[in-house]
């Protein structure tokens, strides 16, 4: 059972997830490490908002960013957190029909 520290920083962190472009950003990294550039141009959003949205998924360390040269590269810190999405598409195909 999680402690009230764990429970808490649990909210955190499913809060940093609670946004469709955050998920979609989140599932976009899964196929692997991409830029900030191909990430906007996927998600259909503008440069400032994805770098806001990678902003917070990184204090949450959920993704990590190198830098090569002028592009930063970003991708999945914890690639447990993908199982997140066979669990949610489960759900969501089973109670809400989508």
């Amino acid at each position: 059972m999680l402690t009230r520290p764990q429970l808490e920083a649990a909210a955190r962190v499913l809060g940093a997830m609670a946004h469709p472009l955050r998920l979609g950003i989140l599932q976009v990294l899964a196929d692997g490490e991409k830029t900030v550039t191909e990430l906007y141009g996927k998600l259909d959003c503008s440069q400032p908002l994805m770098s806001q949205q990678l902003r917070l998924l990184e204090a949450q360390n959920l993704v990590q960013a190198r830098k090569e040269g002028a592009s930063r590269y970003y991708s999945i810190r914890n690639d447990d957190f993908l199982k997140l999405f066979a669990c949610m598409e489960n759900h969501l195909r089973q109670y809400f029909r989508v």
